[in-house]
């Protein structure tokens, strides 16, 4: 099992802004303020909706595109290190407007209606990086 211990550091609570890319502001936030681990959760409501889900037997990308008002049920994701950039993960659940849900990895173009955004910024023993892993197809902690 990998295992790194972390501490936390300090929180930011975010809102990005109306109509804007939820993946972009997540990345761009990180970037900005050099954070390389992290953990966050979210709720709101966008207005357009992109989600990928991971096909594992042909270990490719499916992007879902739903062009309608959703709300967040619930995002979850974390920050880590993908050669030596931070990058954002994030797996996020919209429910429509019957209380029916769809969720998966969040994807590039999902337009902010209004999100609520807790970051919680870490602080590891050793950097926690991704690496691409032949079993899977995909960047895993190594």
């Amino acid at each position: 099992m990998y295992d790194v211990q972390a501490t936390v550091g300090p929180v930011h609570i975010l809102k990005p802004p109306f109509g804007s890319d939820l993946l972009k502001e997540l990345n761009d936030f990180v970037h900005d303020q050099g954070i390389n681990l992290a953990w966050f959760t979210g709720l709101g409501a966008v207005s357009r909706a992109i989600i990928r889900y991971y096909d594992q037997p042909t270990q490719s990308w499916v992007d879902i595109e739903k062009n309608q008002r959703l709300e967040v049920a619930g995002m979850v994701g974390n920050v880590s290190l993908l050669n030596g950039e931070p990058i954002v993960h994030a797996h996020i659940t919209f429910a429509d407007e019957h209380g029916l849900c769809l969720g998966g990895h969040l994807g590039p173009n999902t337009l902010v209606f209004n999100m609520e955004i807790l970051l919680t910024t870490l602080s590891a023993s050793k950097p926690v990086v991704r690496k691409m892993d032949a079993q899977t197809g995909l960047t895993v902690w190594h």
